[in-house]
């Protein structure tokens, strides 16, 4: 059924977002992994703990070694788990002592929050890698800090966002949150009636990347 309003958020609402293949991007954490594992090294990967996290999960290859994560992601797995959705087993990482080898095969689940705290002393010399759709920019990366970057959102990229408006059938797009101005003007160009529409949460730009959403 054809609708008249729709309002779309556009948190990545610029030609340059396209997300690669999740195929791909789950292939390229396990080989980081698994080089890692072979160097005696910790994988410490940064991700959103709902949602996210458990994405991620379900592309790790657990045969590679122990998968362990932060304490604010297990509370959540478990949620998963008892509403039916298959994830491999996890470890707390609290529960594994500083000196254990088992901390040099695995890869561990951690929140960004968790980036540069007392906690991340356990894994002695790891390498460290973060997922979100902000990693397409590598200024972003940079400001990180990490050694790698993984392109994985759980929001439309740029052709996903114009194949969504197109099959609402909408005439008139309000647009919120993330790069508005441009979408605004693009779906214009091509005849719709598009506007901004703001939000509580204000407008924010790409270079902002806060990655408050990703």
């Amino acid at each position: 059924m054809r609708c008249h309003p729709f309002i779309s958020e556009s948190t990545f609402g610029l030609p340059i977002y396209r997300w690669p293949r999740q195929a791909e991007v789950f292939a390229g954490v396990n080989t980081w992994w698994r080089a890692n594992h072979d160097q005696g090294k910790a994988s410490v990967l940064f991700c959103y703990a709902f949602g996210k996290a458990q994405r991620l999960l379900h592309g790790l290859d657990s045969s590679i070694g122990p998968i362990l994560v932060h304490g604010a992601v297990e509370p959540l797995n478990q949620v998963y788990r008892e509403a039916g959705v298959h994830l491999p087993q996890t470890l707390y990482a609290g529960d594994i002592p500083r000196n254990d080898p088992l901390m040099r095969q695995a890869i561990v689940l951690a929140p960004p929050s968790a980036a540069g705290s007392s906690w991340m002393r356990r894994f002695g010399d790891y390498s460290d890698a973060f997922a979100s759709g902000w990693m397409l920019l590598r200024g972003t990366r940079r400001r990180r800090g990490v050694d790698r970057g993984f392109v994985l959102s759980d929001h439309a990229d740029w052709p996903g966002l114009l194949w969504a408006i197109e099959q609402t059938g909408a005439e008139r797009v309000m647009v919120t949150h993330g790069s508005v101005n441009v979408l605004v003007r693009y779906l214009n160009e091509r005849g719709l009636d598009a506007r901004a529409f703001v939000t509580e949460y204000g407008e924010e730009d790409d270079a902002a990347a806060a990655e408050p959403e990703a």
